[in-house]
């Protein structure tokens, strides 16, 4: 591929996926679709196909989106919240994931031709639900810690930790082995082991060391870099002893979410993973192939219907047992519908080890595509749906404790000498707060003295949203940098222009200029630290005490005009 051909081809791919997006949103279609669709029109089966792309290599980088994804996912869910989460894990994924792969298997056994071997790996791997689909439509909508968000969450969890016994299976079905290796068995467990805690060496250690020497040394334009190195390492360690690529990232984001880091961790990575997570989606789009759909004629609509249908049903009624109410339930079902992208490779062992024929490998794979233009059709439009206001239950009470908490709280910008004293008095007031800062030594002071300090850059403006300042209750900005200050207030003002800012700032020209930037709550210490001494001046060489007060007063007057610079001839 030359230069010329790679430019002309970039530039025609992202024009008609910005075209397609807008388009879906008017038509309320959601952007997946609008991805899915692009890569069907500009893919290699196209009539009129965007020449030079290799769809395998293409869809590999978006492998890294969908990795990243998980990484957020993982970043979010701290180890407590995590440990929360084991009921929901091994109750409802455990549940909804078994019975799911039973109800498929049988219907295949029923419907098709298809032997029992072949129909329990079919079965278990069209059980296993996307998480490329439904969690990017939960974050959008803030809904990842609902219920149905939660135990989404947790049946993904689940799903990753199946991915390595299915695959062992498959040869132990398939027509090239007969007998069980007892002792490859067992090094793969080590291995298993030994993967895992490297995983945990990577994610508890070695990252948060080198993000801390790197705020140090270079500020946070590295965390990008840092952070994307470590989620790949962890999705390779992952992939040599065959487990899921994505659960090494979600576990590396687990364990990076207790570090005062997270935030701007979440800032940095968030535009790589959009921009990846949506070559993803064009790739899978190219990889179908609408002449070998057309050849099914309604062969594929068929299953691919019915096995949607037996996702959907089985996890309502699971969730409905578990006492879900009933649209929670609806939208767990519907959250849970996409099949799994690890499917292709989970049909491609069973391909390969004589469980599945050239045909019915052709419609598995086809069959997941298809999963991927539904889908997010059939959620958006589960998501309208409001039945009235659900009961309160002490379940509901529970999943709303974090939204809670993130709206009552009062978010610091910097650590100086006033952010400190700001946190001493919010600490004693017994009030929710969180304070950003860069220096990662002002950092390690704040949490000698107690106080909640996270590294955090809030000139950068992904950090709003990662941080959830537009839930805060009050922001107040007290960096000693008049620049950054400004830089802070304008991208609160963008990001989260409902909640309240107070702004301190050192002199009153400063303020002004903030005022008239739109700030509306701003003081200037200069003014009042100068009375203040003032005030002493006076009250030590023994002035009048309400003439002291006059004089302050007069000081204050017409906003400190006797205190300011007389204007320049």
């Amino acid at each position: 591929m030359t230069i010329d051909e790679l430019l002309l081809g970039s530039a025609v791919l992202m024009a008609v996926t910005a075209a397609a997006i807008g388009l879906a949103k008017r038509l309320n279609l959601g952007s997946i679709a609008a991805l899915l669709g692009v890569g069907i029109l500009l893919g290699p089966h196209s009539p009129a196909p965007l020449q030079h792309v290799h769809v395998g290599d293409l869809q590999a980088v978006g492998e890294i989106g969908v990795m990243l994804l998980l990484f957020l996912v993982g970043l979010d869910t701290q180890p407590g919240r995590l440990w929360s989460l084991r009921r929901l894990v091994l109750g409802f994924g455990s549940l909804e994931y078994l019975a799911t792969a039973v109800m498929i298997g049988l219907f295949l056994l029923l419907v098709s031709r298809i032997n029992w071997q072949s129909a329990v790996i079919v079965g278990l791997g069209l059980a296993m639900s996307s998480s490329a689909v439904p969690l990017p439509i939960l974050e959008a909508r803030e809904e990842s810690a609902s219920e149905h968000g939660r135990a989404t969450i947790a049946a993904d969890i689940f799903q990753g930790l199946m991915v390595i016994p299915v695959l062992a299976l498959i040869p132990l079905l398939g027509s090239s082995s007969a007998t069980i290796d007892q002792p490859a068995a067992g090094v793969r467990l080590l291995g298993v082991l030994a993967a895992l805690a490297s995983v945990f060496v990577l994610g508890q250690v070695l990252l948060p060391y080198s993000l801390r020497i790197m705020a140090r040394n270079v500020g946070s334009g590295a965390f990008a870099l840092i952070v994307l190195a470590g989620v790949c390492a962890a999705a390779w360690i992952m992939d040599k002893v065959g487990i899921s690529m994505a659960l090494g990232a979600f576990l590396t984001g687990v364990l990076l979410s207790t570090s005062v880091y997270a935030a701007q961790v979440k800032a940095a990575v968030t535009p790589a993973r959009h921009v990846l997570l949506g070559v993803f989606f064009v790739a899978v789009g190219m990889a179908i192939d609408l002449q070998q759909v057309a050849a099914f004629r309604g062969e594929l609509p068929f299953y691919v219907a019915t096995v949607l249908f037996i996702k959907l049903f089985v996890v309502y009624w699971v969730a409905r047992a578990l006492q879900f109410d009933r649209r929670a339930a609806v939208l767990t079902g519907l959250l849970l519908m996409p099949l799994d992208e690890i499917g292709y490779i989970v049909f491609a062992s069973a391909h390969a080890h004589g469980l599945l024929s050239e045909r019915a490998y052709a419609l598995a794979l086809l069959s997941i595509s298809a999963s991927f233009l539904v889908s997010p059709i059939a959620i958006n439009l589960g998501l309208r749906w409001q039945p009235g206001a659900p009961r309160p239950t002490r379940r509901a009470a529970e999943l709303q404790i974090d939204d809670e908490i993130a709206r009552d709280r009062v978010v610091v910008v910097g650590y100086g000498h006033i952010g400190r004293a700001i946190c001493t008095l919010l600490e004693w007031a017994g009030a929710g707060y969180v304070c950003l800062d860069t220096d990662p030594d002002r950092i390690a002071a704040g949490i000698s003295r107690g106080h909640v300090v996270n590294y955090g850059d809030a000139a950068n403006r992904q950090l709003i949203e990662a941080a959830a300042i537009p839930r805060a209750r009050l922001v107040v900005i007290a960096l000693e940098r008049f620049s950054e200050s400004k830089q802070v207030f304008a991208n609160v003002h963008e990001g989260a222009p409902h909640v309240a800012v107070l702004a301190a700032v050192q002199y009153l020209a400063q303020r002004d200029e903030l005022r008239r930037l739109g700030a509306t709550r701003v003081i200037a210490l200069a003014p009042e630290s100068v009375i203040a001494v003032g005030r002493a001046v006076l009250d030590s060489i023994a002035v009048d005490p309400v003439r002291a007060d006059a004089l302050v007063n007069t000081a204050r007057a017409a906003d400190y005009a006797a205190l300011r610079e007389p204007p320049r001839a």
